[in-house]
Parts: C-alpha cells; sequence; structure tokens
C-alpha cells in the first residue's frame, strides 16, 4: 500500500473503501492513472488525497485516496494474490 505518491508517476487504482462508497471519478480496479497537481487546489499528499489523470494524456479524471494507488509491483502482487485465492476455491 502506497501512503504518499509522486506527482508524474503511474499507479494503478484499487479504490479504498471510501473511495469505493464515493466512486465519482468512474474509475473500475486496475485503472492505470497519473497524478497530477491542479492549479489553484492543494498538492497530492495534502490529507491523504490526490488528484488523479488519465495515464497517457494526464487529462483530470478526479480526486482519490492516496492509499487507493498502488505501485506496478504491487498491483502485480495483488493479482497473483487473487488468482491463487482462486484457485484453491476451485481445487
Amino acid at each position: 500500500m502506497t501512503n504518499k505518491v509522486r506527482v508524474g508517476s503511474n499507479y494503478f487504482y484499487l479504490p479504498n473503501l471510501l473511495d469505493r462508497y464515493d466512486g465519482r471519478t468512474g474509475l473500475v480496479d486496475g485503472t492505470e492513472v497519473k497524478v497530477i497537481n491542479v492549479y489553484g487546489c492543494p498538492k497530492a499528499n495534502v490529507m491523504g488525497h490526490c488528484y488523479v489523470g488519465d495515464a497517457a494524456t494526464g487529462k483530470f479524471i478526479g480526486m482519490v485516496h492516496c492509499n487507493s494507488l498502488h505501485t506496478k509491483a504491487e498491483y502485480i502482487a495483488y493479482l497473483k494474490a487473487e488468482i491463487a485465492k482462486k484457485e484453491t476455491v476451485n481445487a
């Protein structure tokens, strides 16, 4: 779980409970996003939130909790754990 994020870096979105409940961004699990700063708004990591944009263009999407964003390595580990869970259920 990432506590602080870096502006300009790409992360994978796996929403925490609050982001899952307040889904105004329209993002789905696993969406790759880029952390951005928005002019006139608080910078990334202020009170545990940041603004995200499209991974390729940086176009504004919305605000999410920083701990809903995960590095590529963390996301791969999460997917492997989910696959292992499903394999044990089906076996």
